[in-house]
């Protein structure tokens, strides 16, 4: 075969010019191809090479399509504003109901379909150590977020928790970023499958705009990565490396059964109470 002899000439001449050895690649026995360049570092591609999941994997930042403009106005719009100093001294800005309790804002964020409402529903029916109110949920004809879902968790009679999560799609954005108001604890929730990894990565690119550098820095933000019950879920390494979640609490989730969803939960609570009350 004439182009394969060609391919292996080319790969000794290769060889001697580098100095070094590489291995001998036997062919394939029904396609013989050359292999695509590797990317260079200049490039804004990851490759998931090792483990490597079923199928391929090529999560793209340059192809997520977020507007930085259109949701820094989006952000302006709902009143997202640079951390005042008085919101970074705990017990200093505390948002009080009629009945004189403190309010603290958790919120569920991450890409459509990544289990946030799965979880929410899940910690309200099993979260039996802490009083709930009546969960609201707000959705499509097929049960997807289309606005937001909420529930109001009391840990006793001076603290409430109001726990929202967040539509995913990307068409539901002004309604997204508008929940992000006043929050003082954030859950990021991102999907395991390979196939959603850009849209893991448009959603926290989303999220790192929408609240600005400074809210990012002092907010208490816990990851959860979601599905890793599936067979070709990523290694959570690469997912938080690709997503620049280093340095944050993770946490590997099934939201259908519940795993680690309260240990989850009772972090992002703890943080939180921290942050807002400081005790």
């Amino acid at each position: 075969m004439p182009i394969l002899r060609r391919f292996r000439r080319r790969k000794a001449q290769d060889t001697e010019s580098e100095g070094g050895t590489t291995p001998s690649i036997k062919p394939s026995p029904v396609v013989e191809t050359e292999e695509p360049p590797s990317p260079t570092p200049s490039t804004s591609r990851f490759i998931l090479t090792s483990p490597k999941p079923m199928g391929s994997l090529v999560a793209e930042s340059d192809s997520l399509q977020i507007d930085r403009e259109a949701t820094q106005q989006l952000a302006k719009d709902a009143n997202i504003r640079p951390q005042a100093t008085v919101e970074i001294v705990p017990g200093k800005s505390i948002r009080r109901d009629a009945k004189g309790r403190i309010h603290i804002k958790i919120v569920f964020y991450g890409p459509s379909l990544s289990g946030k409402t799965t979880a929410l529903r899940w910690l309200f029916a099993n979260v039996r150590s802490l009083s709930k109110g009546k969960i609201v949920e707000i959705s499509d004809e097929r049960g997807r977020t289309t606005f937001f879902d909420f529930v109001p968790v009391t840990a006793n009679n001076k603290i409430v928790f109001d726990v929202f999560t967040v539509a995913g799609q990307r068409r539901h954005a002004s309604n997204r970023i508008k929940v992000l108001r006043d929050v003082d604890g954030l859950i990021f929730m991102a999907d395991s499958a390979p196939e959603q990894m850009n849209e893991n990565l448009a959603s926290i690119q989303e999220l790192r705009i929408a609240l600005g550098t400074d809210r990012l820095t002092m907010l208490p933000i816990i990851v959860a990565l979601n599905k890793r019950d599936l067979p070709n879920a990523l290694p959570m390494e690469y997912m938080i490396d690709v997503l620049g979640l280093e340095g944050y609490p993770v946490f590997e989730t099934v939201a259908t059964n519940g795993k680690s969803l309260i240990r989850m939960f009772q972090r992002i609570l703890r943080d939180a109470l921290i942050f807002k009350v400081g005790i």
